[in-house]
């Protein structure tokens, strides 16, 4: 019963710390779906810039190409062409250049996970209760004595023999 005591226990331990490391550990569950989310996260932040950047791109390549565009920049400033008149109507909000927003910085963090040592510490403790309850069992059912050997006499033709056992 002594084996299957110590293999039961490390069993128990051994599965309480593989449970534990899965759910909690470094590359376990938990962190694993922090670090998704975080890669979200980022993937949205670059998505964003891209789409800024897609923009800007295009601006550019209208105002280096198309005279038209720069036009009506120009008008916008308050620059006409030869005979050219302004009318200006009251009321109506004025049209601003929109500006970007480069981007916010986003830095990565470390995730958070039950470490190693805790994780082998709670397998040793679940190991400890296991073989402890379990050498109570066995002592509960009589496979297990406590206290001293008892010396008994016994006499076979007039010698004394002790018998330890």
């Amino acid at each position: 019963m002594l084996r299957c005591r110590l293999l039961i226990s490390v069993l128990a331990g051994t599965l309480f710390y593989v449970l534990i490391s899965f759910v909690g550990g470094k590359d376990g569950l938990w962190a694993t779906s922090y670090m998704q989310e975080q890669k979200r996260l980022l993937s949205a932040n670059a998505s964003a810039i891209q789409q800024t950047n897609t923009k800007l791109s295009l601006e550019k390549a209208a105002l280096q190409k198309d005279m038209e565009v720069v036009g009506c920049y120009a008008k916008r400033l308050g620059y006409i062409y030869e005979g050219e008149k302004i009318v200006k109507i009251s009321g109506l909000s004025p049209q601003e250049n929109q500006i970007y927003d480069a981007g916010t910085v986003l830095r990565h963090t470390e995730s958070e996970f039950i470490p190693e040592r805790t994780c082998k510490g709670i397998g040793i403790i679940v190991f400890l209760c296991f073989y402890g309850i379990l050498l109570l069992f066995d002592y509960a059912k009589g496979y297990l004595r406590s206290g001293s050997k008892k010396m008994r006499f016994a006499a076979s033709d007039g010698i004394t023999m002790y018998d330890i056992g």
